[in-house]
């Protein structure tokens, strides 16, 4: 046997309280070292999972907010969808700004609809390009912009023109809108 073996047997032999307090602190302590360290993961782990209680809490308690959130969200996709227009439609197309005209008492001298441009096939929407002259007096031209911007139909502006005509004559607009469409 070796000289070290020999010298500790000699010692267990000699000293048994000391050689077996010394081997149990030495147990002791490895179990000590691993418990201490299972302790830190564990720890670590019961904080991660605290804080993912406390989002799942968060995002409970908010669950009636985001409830109503989603509720308005259909309703506006709903509203939306049911004032599309439809570039196949030409004529409940135009019959809408000469409903407008109407409404305000405006003079609408020219109206067209103009081509699209083609989308691909992963837009729900496309833009409908129209063209339109207006003339009325400068209250009756701002009538028919505010009927064309809180009308149920979506529109936006593109390019417009306002010229002053005679005194007679009033004031008129030429107008390029994009009215929001189904493609």
């Amino acid at each position: 046997m070796n000289t070290y073996l020999l010298q500790l047997r000699l010692f267990a032999r000699n000293y048994p309280v000391a050689f077996t307090s010394l081997v149990l602190l030495l147990v002791l302590g490895g179990a000590d070292w691993y418990l201490w360290k299972r302790w830190v993961e564990l720890n670590v782990n019961n904080e991660r999972i605290h804080a993912q209680g406390e989002a799942m809490l968060l995002s409970l308690s908010s669950h009636p907010r985001i409830d109503a959130q989603l509720k308005d969200a259909n309703h506006a996709l709903t509203y939306i969808d049911q004032h599309l227009a439809l570039e196949t439609d030409l004529a409940g197309n135009l019959d809408y700004f000469y409903q407008i005209e109407k409404d305000t008492h405006t003079k609408l001298a020219s109206l067209s609809q103009l081509s699209s441009q083609p989308g691909t096939d992963k837009e729900s929407y496309q833009a409908i390009p129209f063209s339109l002259r207006i003339s009325g007096s400068y209250a009756q031209i701002l009538a028919y912009l505010h009927a064309l911007e809180t009308g149920p139909r979506l529109v936006r502006l593109k390019n417009y023109r306002l010229s002053q005509g005679g005194i007679s004559e009033g004031v008129s607009l030429d107008l390029t809108v994009d009215m929001l469409g189904r493609s």
